[in-house]
């Protein structure tokens, strides 16, 4: 919340919204609030964690760095536009990493959407890419770059990014993309929680495990253990996991 604040990102409020809303209900309808709260708080974790957290919620296209060190992160930074058009883009998160020996930089623009529908588009991405492209062209590259897609996959992650980076390099734009459902995000950080022992560490995982189910984002265990005997599929586990069980009306009953 106060990097949203201090950043600007916490000054309007959506006209679905209105007179006398909770806070509860803000938050789940502003995408800048959970990025910052959730985004906000890996950051202070120890560089081999947040790794760690981000290789569970993407999968093994991240390679198993033990030395890893979180040299910045910056929020809604502001880049030129690569046609010096002179308007500017801002990704979600600027990401830089040093990670192994020898060490090598990697960085990941984060673009981060509300909801479970397909509002990842390739326009954005485009913009976003080939801006960081020009301004880090001299001096401050890094050996490696990803734009990591949170959130706004659809039901079917893999064909929504597979389809937006055939758009993009039909006109000529090539990326490296990965991406996580916040749902994914979520369970990252429940297996570390699972693991750790650091009392400041737990405090921490705690924190983004609470901000995410807030927006409705949740690690639900017995779901993945139903998956393959009853056969769900991802969107229904997505949708039962988005559930707002707090303001259920009335207590459920198991039968």
């Amino acid at each position: 919340m106060l990097i949203a604040l201090t950043s600007g990102k916490a000054g309007t409020i959506g006209t679905d919204i209105g007179p006398g809303a909770s806070w509860r209900e803000v938050f789940r309808a502003s995408e800048d609030l959970l990025t910052a709260s959730a985004f906000g708080r890996l950051t202070y974790l120890e560089g081999p964690v947040l790794w760690q957290i981000l290789r569970r919620a993407i999968g093994s296209t991240l390679p198993d760095y033990k030395l890893v060190e979180l040299i910045s992160a910056d929020f809604w930074p502001r880049f030129a536009e690569a046609d010096d058009s002179g308007y500017t883009v801002e990704p979600d998160v600027l990401l830089r990493f040093e990670v192994g020996d020898p060490s090598v930089r990697i960085d990941f623009i984060v673009e981060a959407k509300l909801g479970t529908g397909p509002s990842q588009y390739a326009e954005q991405w485009r913009r976003q890419w080939t801006a960081f492209e020009k301004a880090n062209a001299e001096g401050d590259a890094a050996t490696i770059v990803y734009l990591l897609a949170v959130g706004g996959l659809g039901s079917k992650k893999a064909l929504t990014v597979e389809r937006i980076v055939s758009d993009l390099a039909s006109t000529g734009t090539l990326l490296n993309v990965v991406a996580a459902t916040w749902g994914e995000i979520a369970d990252g950080v429940h297996q570390q929680l699972e693991n750790s022992v650091k009392p400041s560490e737990r405090r921490i995982l705690n924190d983004v495990i609470g901000a995410l189910a807030l927006a409705n984002y949740r690690h639900v265990d017995i779901l993945r253990d139903l998956h393959s005997a009853r056969r769900f599929t991802q969107a229904a586990i997505d949708r039962i996991s988005a559930y707002d069980f707090k303001e259920t009306k009335c207590p459920a009953r198991i039968i």
